[in-house]
């Protein structure tokens, strides 16, 4: 059962229609990502055969232009030097123009009518990855020949299933850490509070690097590598929450009864200190799935041959001309980082104690 404040909360949270809907359509892509084999038309590691591709081949043709233009210089006494284009010419047909300049003249023939184009036939083009989309592909295919739509949505599945692990994570180390020095304070805090420091203070891509190149690349190393840096915000918050709550009069009221230590930090101040753990979870999965698209981008992220959305941009880079490779996986981070913003506003204003004044 919700409690009376709870059930205040989430009521205000549903009369923020725009995080309402973005909760709704973050479910939906949570959902549809799960289905991903169900939802695809073919398995993301499948590379597509050339001749699969013969039919949607394009007719290739080369157009030239017949470019008559004339320059040449005149010189004062009327020698000609330097001169491009065709000798044989008709100067009524030109539009001429002269520059004057020190010893010579120099002059530009631009012809009055547009140049003839002939247009010449190649064939048809051959099957080269990436391809553009078509049907059956309708995102195009990657520089391997594999299908950008299986592979988004499979990304999508596995971004989403490592930022939620990493935001539960990252919350509960945050909360553990945070309560033990929010509510012994003294020593214990300035201990914890000087190992925070100079654990926040390691180099984090240096530390992923050293971790992969001597384990591997996997999705659990990842996790892990990830995870035992990503609760340090967090310990703030419930640090400041627990320091904030424990001299309370509810907290002193606990302690005269009798109560232990476990009940009145679990049952007592935990409950009243979950607003920072609630606000801060879509931020934390917004960041989860941004670095973890950002360390495939750099090639540091999960193994090779794994859907990743950063793996796609980052093919991206090498083939300038294939459009979707860049827009479809873009597009797709967009949405969901956008979805996560709009819950997380909304959640920090349904849960804000404080309440809004204004003076008339």
């Amino acid at each position: 059962m919700l409690s009376s404040l709870s059930r205040k909360r989430l009521s205000a949270f549903r009369r923020i229609r725009r995080a309402w809907w973005a909760l709704m359509a973050f479910a939906a892509l949570f959902a549809f990502s799960m289905a991903a084999e169900l939802v695809c038309p073919c398995d993301p590691q499948r590379v597509t055969p050339a001749s699969e591709l013969e039919p949607y081949c394009r007719e290739t043709t080369t157009t030239s232009y017949d470019i008559k233009t004339v320059r040449y210089s005149v010189r004062d006494d009327g020698t000609v030097f330097d001169r491009e284009g065709p000798e044989e010419i008709d100067e009524r047909d030109y539009v001429v123009r002269r520059t004057k300049r020190p010893g010579y003249t120099r002059v530009f023939m631009e012809p009055k009518s547009p140049p003839a184009a002939t247009t010449r036939s190649l064939g048809r083009e051959r099957v080269t990855f990436p391809f553009r989309p078509c049907p059956g592909h309708p995102f195009g295919l990657d520089g391997s020949g594999r299908d950008v739509y299986s592979r988004i949505v499979h990304a999508m599945r596995i971004a989403l299933l490592f930022g939620l692990a990493l935001a539960l994570s990252g919350l509960f180390i945050g909360l553990v850490i945070g309560a033990v020095e929010g509510y012994f304070g003294g020593r214990t805090d300035i201990v914890f509070q000087r190992f925070t420091e100079i654990w926040s203070a390691l180099p984090f891509l240096y530390v992923m690097i050293f971790i992969g190149s001597t384990l591997g690349r996997s999705f659990a190393v990842l996790l892990v590598c990830y995870g035992i840096f990503n609760w340090i915000a967090v310990s703030y918050y419930m640090r400041a929450e627990f320091l904030r709550l424990r001299k309370r009069q509810f907290v002193d009221a606990a302690r005269v009864q009798g109560f232990g230590t476990l009940h009145i930090v679990f049952r007592q101040i935990l409950p009243n200190a979950l607003t920072p753990l609630i606000t801060l979870f879509p931020f934390l999965l917004l960041g989860a799935i941004g670095s973890l698209s950002a360390l495939d981008f750099l090639g540091f992220g999960l193994p090779p041959m794994t859907p990743s959305c950063g793996e796609l941009l980052f093919q991206g880079q090498l083939y300038p001309d294939a459009w979707w490779l860049v827009v479809f996986p873009a597009l797709a981070l967009f949405v969901v980082m956008v979805l996560a913003v709009l819950i997380g506003e909304g959640l920090r204003e349904a849960f804000d104690p404080r309440q809004r004044s204004r003076i008339e």
